[in-house]
This record gives C-alpha cells, structure tokens and sequence, in this order.
C-alpha cells in the first residue's frame, strides 16, 4: 500500500509539476512538493509502526496541560 501510495504522489507530483514549472510558478510548485512529501514521510511511517506526529504531541504536552489545568 506505502508503495503504491508513493507512486501515486510521483504520478501527482510530475503530471501537476511540470506545467507549474513551465509556468515559472515556483511557489506553487514547492508547496505542492511539500505536501506530498510530508505525504510520503507519514505513509512510510504509517507502514513502519512509528507513532504518529499527533501521539507524539500529546506525550509532549501533556505534562504542560497537566501543570496548567491542575
């Protein structure tokens, strides 16, 4: 599934970023390029059973919420 994942940001990524560089929309084209590796990087960690970034902020912010709402 992580693969086939990656082929289909590739395949998104060359069908919509060649026009926007041929149109010299840089900034559009990084954003779009940004998403879809951060696409990548969360399916690639999906598939390796790393925790999400949304567990990861709740173990980091929980101490504080604990220390605030006591």
């Amino acid at each position: 599934m992580t693969v086939l994942m990656m082929f289909t940001a590739l395949a998104i990524g060359l069908a919509e970023g060649l026009p926007l560089k041929k149109k010299g929309q840089r900034r559009e084209l990084v954003v779009m390029t940004t998403l879809l590796a951060m696409t990548i990087l969360l399916a690639v960690g999906h598939y390796l059973a790393l925790p999400s970034p949304l567990v990861l902020l709740e173990r980091w912010l929980e101490p504080v919420g604990k220390a605030i709402f006591k």
